[in-house]
């Protein structure tokens, strides 16, 4: 008897791990149709791909009756383009979490987020703690299995520059060997890493909670 292929979603298909995430979806044969939900057309063809053009106004009536059996939530925002910290919040928390709790309520059983190293609800720190409660928003929707990736820095090709993350592309390749034992998951990690590992974690079928750092996101990719 053949293994039933997969529905899935990504949300944040045109960022850097997401972009990563969608090629591996369409290229993957466990998965039989991909949706992605963009604000603008990603400019991609492919028979098992279908674009949902929404925004956080409309994605509700978008989401009604789509029925998928995985959610990749790539989605992030970056202090340089969003300034405003409530705007922030609603994108890295209020829209992810609204696309779920719609996904999950038409059976939706699987979430793969991104988050970020050192996410913690209780950081004073702004950015780790917005990511630690997109965590914990997350684990409450009721999904059957969550996966959780901290990665740290992310190495890639992004549209806009960050200056932090080109800072470590220079900096990580000369001082890599001082990264040792725990200090491995502070090791740069390349996007499309993280996206195999997100893909393989899915279709796994594991159920519960899980939280993946740098390094054993390296070995599941």
């Amino acid at each position: 008897m053949p293994d039933t292929k997969h529905i899935a979603l990504v949300l944040g298909a045109s960022g850097l791990i997401g972009k990563e995430t969608l090629n591996l979806l369409l290229e993957n044969n466990k998965y039989k149709t991909v949706y992605a939900i963009t604000r603008k057309p990603l400019g991609i063809t492919h028979p098992k791909l279908t674009e949902i053009i929404a925004d956080m106004s409309t994605v509700d009536e978008a989401l009604k009756e789509l029925q998928v059996d995985h959610l990749f939530s790539a989605i992030g925002s970056t202090k340089s383009k969003t300034p405003d910290k409530k705007q922030y919040y609603e994108i890295d928390l209020e829209y992810p979490l609204k696309v779920a709790k719609s996904l999950h309520q038409n059976g939706c059983n699987t979430v793969c987020l991104v988050s970020s190293m050192g996410a913690d609800a209780n950081s004073s720190n702004f950015y780790l703690e917005l990511k630690g409660k997109v965590e914990e928003a997350m684990q409450a929707v009721g999904f059957r299995s969550v996966h959780l990736f901290r990665p740290s820095l992310l190495l890639g090709k992004r549209k806009e520059k960050r200056f932090f993350e080109q800072l470590g592309k220079v900096l990580f390749p000369v001082i890599s060997f001082l990264f040792i034992g725990k200090l491995k998951d502070y090791k740069g990690i390349q996007a499309k890493d993280v996206a195999s590992a997100m893909v393989n974690v899915a279709t796994q079928g594991n159920t519960g909670v899980h939280i993946y750092q740098t390094q054993l996101i390296k070995e599941l990719a």
